[in-house]
């Protein structure tokens, strides 16, 4: 893809309206537009980056034996009067139709999932299993907050899971909770831990919400040498001593990424979802619950690795692996070299944008810094008379270097694909 073509708009200096550093660089490299207040377009730039998300969670969601499907973003308020939570839920955007029915823009999906779970399951053997979205949700917040760190509409994945025992459950969500942490780890995120955390509307035996320590984060954490970390829902803010060896506990900053829940048979009781066990007799399956806000794990990436010119992405995240510059002299060949090199990467299905655009190269570098692409191939007329096409990494820590020219029209593939290779454990 050509730079010019990319309808995006990447903007230049200071960014009004934005209070975190993460979400002045979401709108100065053109990842999100602000269709209304908690309300964002994803940009073609933006779902890009979703997009690689995405395919991180179901990679690890689909190795623990998850099932995807698509449940619907509204439904009938029936369903949420079988639990309970239609009049309880205080953010919960609520219409009716034409024909008088009421219906609900789901803020999460519990009722729909055990709705259609319950129309499936008929015997023990079909126990246990997981089934998983990757959905719009919108939630009447009365307040938002640095761009996707806490919108009214966002992009959630949710997975619900459905036991004979409690003892199944707990090795399940033991599964769930380690898939957390690789697939966090794959998407470019350091510093985050899982912490204990009340179940609030969710219902339920208990719940972990995993966290990026950031100071940017709206939740309060309490962390504790010895290996204790809970929310502040769960510590007494009047008692900030460790309930298991007595130390002070020490308070940061957190950024909410995902929650586990073992949410028990409150709603396949209340919805009447029933099986028949190894002894004929009728029983009620346990639940267990796993969500990730899939476009906060973006924001959270922006606050914890932007720097001051961009993002930070890692090979699986950015929005393309490869960003080649030509830079405008008198020398025809450059742009020419440009575009094959473009041309030969894209044939080979490795993401590539061109700037070819005649402009000036302090624009083309600033724009390549907001895009971020982890390799950076530079051709100018200097690079041509030595040779060599210039080499930059965006991922920190990683060496500029130069490959000779022969190398990058014979043998690109095979080097590009080494350095993502190696990038991508990096």
């Amino acid at each position: 893809m050509k730079i010019e073509n990319l309808c995006v708009k990447r903007l230049v200096g200071d960014v009004s309206g934005a209070t975190t550093h993460g979400h002045k660089i979401a709108i100065k490299g053109g990842y999100v537009y602000q269709t209304y207040q908690g309300g964002y377009t994803l940009t073609p730039l933006g779902w890009r980056v979703i997009h690689n998300i995405e395919n991180i969670i179901r990679n690890e969601m689909n190795a623990i034996d998850g099932q995807e499907l698509l449940l619907p973003v509204v439904c009938s308020a029936n369903l949420w009067r079988e639990t309970g939570r239609y009049d309880s839920m205080d953010n919960i955007a609520k219409f009716k139709g034409r024909s008088g029915a009421d219906y609900v823009i789901c803020p999460t999906h519990e009722e729909v999932i055990t709705d259609y779970a319950r129309s499936v399951l008929t015997s023990y053997r079909q126990l246990p299993f997981m089934l998983y979205q990757i959905q719009t949700k919108f939630r009447d917040e009365l307040r938002v907050r640095a761009g996707l760190l806490r919108t009214r509409e966002f992009i959630m994945k949710d997975a619900y899971s459905f036991h004979e025992t409690q003892e199944d459950l707990d090795k399940y969500y033991k599964r769930c909770f380690d898939a957390y942490y690789r697939l966090f780890r794959r998407c470019g995120l350091k510093n985050f831990t899982d912490v204990l955390a009340s179940s609030g509307d969710m219902g339920g035996k208990y719940t972990h919400e995993f966290q990026l320590i950031h100071e940017m984060g709206e939740d309060t954490l309490y962390i504790c040498d010895c290996g204790f970390r809970a929310n502040k829902e769960v510590v007494d803010e009047n008692n900030t001593v460790c309930p298991q060896c007595g130390k002070a506990l020490n308070k940061v900053r957190g950024i909410e990424i995902g929650q586990v829940f073992q949410l028990g048979r409150f709603y396949t009781e209340s919805m009447h979802m029933t099986y028949t066990d190894a002894n004929g007799n009728e029983n009620t399956p346990i639940m267990g619950c796993y969500g990730i806000g899939v476009t906060r794990v973006m924001a959270a990436i922006l606050e914890e690795s932007s720097d001051d010119y961009g993002p930070v992405w890692n090979m699986e995240t950015a929005p393309f692996a490869v960003h080649v510059i030509g830079l405008n002299g008198k020398d025809a060949n450059v742009m020419t070299l440009a575009q094959q090199i473009h041309d030969t990467l894209i044939v080979n299905g490795i993401e590539t944008i061109l700037d070819n655009r005649d402009i000036r190269a302090g624009e083309k570098f600033a724009d390549a810094d907001l895009i971020a692409a982890p390799i950076r191939l530079i051709v100018s007329e200097n690079n041509l008379t030595r040779n060599v096409i210039e080499v930059k990494y965006r991922i920190n820590d990683f060496d500029t270097s130069d490959i000779p020219k022969e190398v990058a029209i014979s043998d690109l593939v095979s080097f590009i694909t080494g350095a993502i290779r190696i990038l991508s454990h990096k």
